[in-house]
């Protein structure tokens, strides 16, 4: 050092009441910070790579009631609070890789311990500095060029600080500081230069009152190391939310004492945070002479906040920077880090804090205050700013783990000597470095690893110190293994291997896992290779590696990895076969020639009935019995290896229920006995079988035992032509009793159906009568075909309670066989037949009609859906629009139309028929499945029908002769249309074997459908029922309807040519269109003659129902136009082209059925039938 000038070096650590403890190797330099009686700071080194962030563990020791702490943080910090000060404590802290964990570092403390090991090496570090021991280590130069590159260094100009800007004068006289504080004392800053600082306090709602405490404590620490007085350094400050608020200004306290006790009287605000306003209050008003500002003091502002601002911060604070205000950022918690750097002066580095908690912001104080108090120095420092003095142009290279490389670019005047001062930022012991005026460059070695320093170079003349550079860069993390795997894995061992660090003289490998209900099991092996061995391990269990590259006693941020080692292999594909009731094969696959047996296990749901079975290590089956019927049993299968036991694989499974007797059968014989017999399905189990029968008449039962090995019995004393009920269940070993199995028996002959004859005969049906057999029948087949054409027979069934059928629809004028057989519960009888002859059908001018339309039931008129009735039809409106000739009815929600079957129908629905109708679906129509039209029974279940659902298909269904339920759905994109709102006509045709489905008359697609069977028509029939619900309040759904029809055939279809869509009608090929009138006589007359032109406001639009509109973007159809208005009386023709419409031409001409050849028939003589 120049004897011309005095020097003090200084050490930038902090004396205060934390204690610091270092751990000891293999923690993961874990550093432990005692904040008080029970709380606990902990630092470490943060790790190299992508990670998402660090899980802290403490728990207690083994059988401590306590419970343990655990928590996650982003960044190499954490504090946990309320610890015992007495008790020992495991740390463990792991790093988080998205889903996966690996322990890094792992110590055990009692705080009470770090303090007193604390206090005794503050004693020793106290008595050395009375003793006048030097601390402070002087560079040499040449023997500080002795760094190792450890790897690539970084890029040229790293940190730049250039002179003239803040800090760029670091002068000798700013180290004039006592380095060895008094013990128990703090550091003081003892420059009295002028400055005036503001303190501008966040004090909105988001802090809080109890954190606002911790705020008056840091501020308190923060102004305690300075000198205040009128002529030195004046303390103001302000506190703001939504509108800041002036505490005290400058110049309202003379004495630290009097601003300390201001800070501690600070009354908490409260608000939003709109920092903006506050920075601008602070220029406008804190700043100003009236307040206490002094021209010539150098003026700083300090920011303390824990949230965003809610206004415009970055322009107030650059128009006070711009004035050459410094603004220092410190941010809490929420804070926004992006906002403190655009806030902040430069460099960034020393004027921008962030802290994850209010508890943290004491552990500012310390670098903090030495910063505040260098620029304050410097700014009353004799130096000479003019460029012949200061070097330029600082350039931090080469940095390496130990090391970096120094240049600068010397000042036109050569100084004397060159002062370089490092020292760790974040607090440590400054050292120094004196090089000859002549030298540029500089190599500092034996650093501190991956820790960020601050480099001043200072030019030092005989008279005058020069503007110093400043600079600040981080040394490289000391290198890790790379690329650390699992090469090789057992279920007791693992070999781990990875890339090696150069430079590291050994590794250090950690392995620890926590088995369930044990201790933290850690094992730690030195090696000096890239590689190990891991053995002893247990086997299916979780192990967090870490490997450290160890650089003497230093170690590399650790590489890490999970692994679980292999399980002891349990069998595999447990299954079960041959389930009965009293037992089952367990079936497996063994894992490995390894095992020596394998144990079987059982037990009951309930735990009565359990046990084991062991086999040798090559059987993969066996039986398990005597198990107990209908009863669950949880099984469970594992492999024995000389190890130990494999984990279990477990199944369940459900023994049967005891099978009854099956494949009843009654053989007669003569006199008056019956021979039973049937299969025994388990007769080995099977005690005793009980056999009943009785009669229909209700007299007393019979009843017999039979051994458990027999399979047949005789039924004595029997009477003739007599109904019988015989029953038998089987009793099991286990005292289970199997289900009662009947059967059904007459003691008389199959007897046919007698007097089968004609009553009724019409031209398309025929009806007849037959005297029923005695005994029961279950119900008559009966077959019938042209006695010409023998080919063309069909067969029904009649119901075994009927005694008539009607055959329909049949041809006119033709003779047909009739034969017809009851079905005995015990057979089929013999044969009777009959033959018959529909009626002739003769027209007007004495000729058979050449076709004989269909014969069909019209539900419009069923359900009073005509213009007379619907008025007495609650829920129904008529709209005021004719289609065609035909009205549209509106049933709206829940309207309930509900008819008896027997009221419609005077016979079942043929298996061939056709179900048509024209609808519209509604705005408000429900989004759920509903029935347009359905059969049920009496019991209101489904039995035939057509369903819509808004998801876009059609349903129909209906019970098959097999009386099973069966369905067909039509989801095709044509079908989606009538989803869209227009009106849209459908036919349903229904033939024997497939169905058809036709939409406005153009035919979409065609299924397989088995032959209906008989409908019931005892039950009811119902429209727009919804289909979740059920019975005679059930919902139904709202549409418009014009026409309902059942047709019995399947072709009708095929001719229809929709003429009563208007967007789809053919005017040359439609009939003309009938009057709206109702008329009263039976045969249309002449067509009159042409209309007049009607006048009305509304000329020129078309008619009533809307023409279909162009086809949109998704290709779904338009919707119908806009409702014309009704105009009442005779109606025009239509209005297509012209100024009038043309006269409709005649229908075609074919010989009409005169009613008479019809009205007889029994299919006419309701009034709700029709013609097509």
């Amino acid at each position: 050092l120049f004897p011309v000038l005095p020097f003090q070096m200084f050490a930038l650590s902090t004396f205060s009441s934390k204690i610091h403890v270092s751990s000891s190797p293999g923690s993961g330099r874990l550093k432990l910070t005692v904040l008080s009686e029970d709380r606990l700071q902990m630092k470490w080194k943060e790790t190299e790579g992508n990670i998402s962030g660090y899980k802290v563990r403490v728990k207690p020791m083994a059988g401590d009631s306590e419970q343990e702490v655990m928590l996650k943080t982003k960044t190499p910090k954490a504090t946990v609070g309320g610890l015992s000060p007495t008790k020992e404590y495991t740390l463990q802290v792991y790093v988080l890789n998205g889903s996966q964990e690996a322990l890094f570092a792992k110590r055990k403390f009692v705080i009470e311990e770090l303090k007193n090991a604390s206090q005794t090496r503050n004693n020793r570090r106290n008595s050395a500095a009375a003793s006048g021991k030097n601390l402070t280590s002087l560079g040499n130069p040449e023997a500080e060029h002795s760094g190792v590159a450890e790897a690539t260094p970084p890029p040229l100009n790293t940190v730049l600080t250039q002179p003239g800007g803040c800090f760029s004068s670091f002068t000798i006289a700013s180290l004039n500081i006592n380095p060895y504080p008094l013990p128990g004392s703090q550091f003081q800053c003892d420059t009295s230069a002028m400055t005036d600082i503001v303190l501008l306090v966040d004090g909105s709602w988001s802090i809080g009152r109890n954190n606002f405490k911790l705020i008056k404590e840091f501020l308190s620490n923060l102004i305690s190391p300075f000198s205040i007085g009128q002529d030195k350094i004046r303390v103001g400050l302000s506190q703001y939310s939504s509108d800041p608020r002036t505490e005290w200004d400058l110049s309202a306290y003379s004495t630290r004492d009097q601003v300390l006790e201001a800070v501690r009287s600070l009354r908490y605000k409260g608000g939003n945070t709109f920092t903006g306003l506050a920075l601008t209050h602070v220029l406008e008003q804190n700043l100003k002479p009236g307040a206490g500002a002094r021209l010539e003091a150098e003026k700083l502002v300090i920011l303390l906040t824990d949230g965003k601002s809610q206004d415009d911060a970055n322009l107030a604070a650059q128009t006070l920077k711009n004035l050459g205000i410094e603004i220092f950022a410190i941010g809490v918690k929420n804070a926004d880090e992006a906002e403190l750097r655009q806030v902040a002066s430069e460099p960034l580095e020393l004027t921008v804090y962030n802290v994850l908690d209010f508890p943290l912001l004491s552990s500012l104080v310390g670098k903090l205050t030495r910063v505040l108090c260098t620029r304050i120095r410097e700014k009353k420092s004799p130096v000479n700013s003019g460029p012949q003095l200061s070097p330029t142009d600082l350039k931090i290279s080469a940095v390496t783990s130990k090391s970096m490389h120094l240049t600068w670019n010397p000042p036109p005047r050569p100084p004397k000597k060159y002062r370089v001062v490092y020292y760790p930022s974040k607090g440590g012991v400054p050292r120094e470095v004196i090089l000859d005026g002549a030298v540029s460059s500089l190599q500092l070695s034996n650093l501190t690893s991956h820790t960020e320093y601050l480099v001043s170079v200072i030019p030092v003349y005989d008279t005058v110190v020069g503007d110093g550079l400043r600079g600040v860069t981080s040394t490289l993390p000391l290198s890790s293994p790379r690329s650390l795997r699992v090469s090789e894995l057992s279920h007791n061992s693992m070999r781990l291997s990875w890339k090696a660090a150069q430079g590291a003289t050994q590794y250090l490998v950690l392995c620890s896992a926590a088995p369930d209900g044990a201790e933290d099991y850690t094992m730690e092996v030195k090696v000096s290779q890239p590689e190990v061995l891991l053995d002893g391990l247990s086997p299916s269990t979780e192990y967090s590696i870490a490997v450290y590259a160890m650089y003497g006693e230093d170690a590399s941020d650790p590489a890490s990895i999970q692994e679980t080692t292999l399980a002891l292999s349990p069998p595999r594909y447990l299954s079960f076969s041959e389930l009965s009731h009293a037992s089952v094969r367990v079936s497996w696959e063994a894992a490995s020639p390894a095992v020596k047996a394998h144990h079987v296990s059982y037990v009951s749901s309930r735990g009565s009935n359990a046990g084991e079975v062991e086999v040798p290590g090559t059987a993969t089956s066996t039986v398990l019995r005597p198990l107990s019927s209908l009863t669950q049993y949880f099984i469970s299968v594992r492999s024995t290896y000389d190890e130990g036991d494999s984990f279990p694989i477990t199944g369940n499974v459900t023994t049967l229920k005891v099978p009854p007797p099956r494949a009843l059968k009654v053989t007669e014989l003569s006199g008056n006995s019956l021979r039973l017999q049937w299969e025994a399905v388990a007769a080995s189990d099977v005690v005793v079988y009980q056999i009943k029968w009785s009669t229909a008449s209700g007299e007393k039962p019979q009843e017999l035992s039979i051994a458990g090995n027999v399979a047949t019995a005789v039924l004595p004393g029997l009477q003739k032509n007599t109904d019988y009920k015989i029953s038998m269940w089987a009793y099991y070993k286990d005292g289970a009793r199997s289900d009662t199995v009947s059967v059904q028996h007459r003691t008389n002959s199959r007897s046919p159906p007698s007097n089968l004859f004609i009553d009724s005969e019409t031209p398309t049906s025929l009806q007849f009568h037959w005297t029923p057999p005695d005994g029961r029948v279950q119900h008559y087949k009966i077959t019938y075909h042209p006695v010409s054409d023998a080919g063309a027979q069909q067969t029904i069934m009649a119901s075994g309670k009927s005694s008539s059928v009607t055959l329909q629809p049949l041809l006119p004028d033709r003779a047909y066989k009739v034969i017809i057989s009851a079905i005995h519960y015990t057979g089929e009888s013999e044969i009777t037949s009959t033959t018959g002859r529909t009626g002739k059908c003769i027209s007007q001018n004495g000729h058979v009609p050449y076709n004989l339309p269909s014969i069909g039931f019209d539900m419009m008129e069923a359900f009073g859906l005509v213009e007379k009735e619907y008025a007495s039809v609650k829920g129904v409106a008529m709209e005021p629009f004719i289609f065609s000739g035909s009205r549209t009815f509106t049933l709206f929600r829940d309207t309930q139309l509900t008819q008896r079957t027997s009221d419609i129908h005077l016979f079942a629905i043929p298996p061939e028929h056709t179900i048509s109708f024209l609808l519209r679906l509604l705005p408000e129509t429900p989004k759920e499945p509903f029935a347009v039209w359905q059969i049920t029974d009496e019991d209101f279940q489904p039995l035939l029908g057509v369903n819509l659902d808004r998801k876009k298909s059609l349903t129909y269904f209906n019970h098959d002769y097999k009386a099973d339920l069966q369905e067909v759905s039509f989801d095709q994109q044509e079908v989606k249309k009538i989803f869209y709102g227009s009106f849209h006509k459908v036919h349903v045709a229904v033939s024997h074997f497939k169905i058809k489905l036709y939409l406005d008359c153009k035919k979409i697609a065609e299924k397989p459908i088995n032959t209906v069977g008989s409908i019931s028509t005892a039950g009811f029939i119902m429209l727009g029922k919804v289909t979740r619900t059920r019975g005679p309040r059930s919902g139904s759904a709202s549409f418009q309807l014009q026409s309902l029809q059942i047709t019995c055939s399947s072709t009708g279809a095929e001719e229809d040519r929709c003429c009563d869509l208007p967007a789809l009608r053919d005017e040359e090929t439609c009939p003309s269109l009938a009057p709206a009138c109702s008329c009263s006589s039976g045969r249309p007359g002449l067509p009159g003659p042409p209309g007049p032109p009607v006048s009305s406001p509304f000329h020129g639009e078309p008619g009533p129902p809307g023409q279909v509109g162009p086809e949109g973007p998704s290709g779904q159809q338009g919707s119908p136009g806009s409702q014309g208005i009704t105009v009442q009386g005779p109606v025009g023709p239509p209005g297509i082209k012209g100024e009038k419409g043309d006269t409709g031409s005649p229908g075609l001409q074919v010989d009409a059925i005169p009613f008479n050849c019809l009205k007889d028939s029994p299919i006419f003589s309701s009034n709700y039938f029709k013609q097509d």
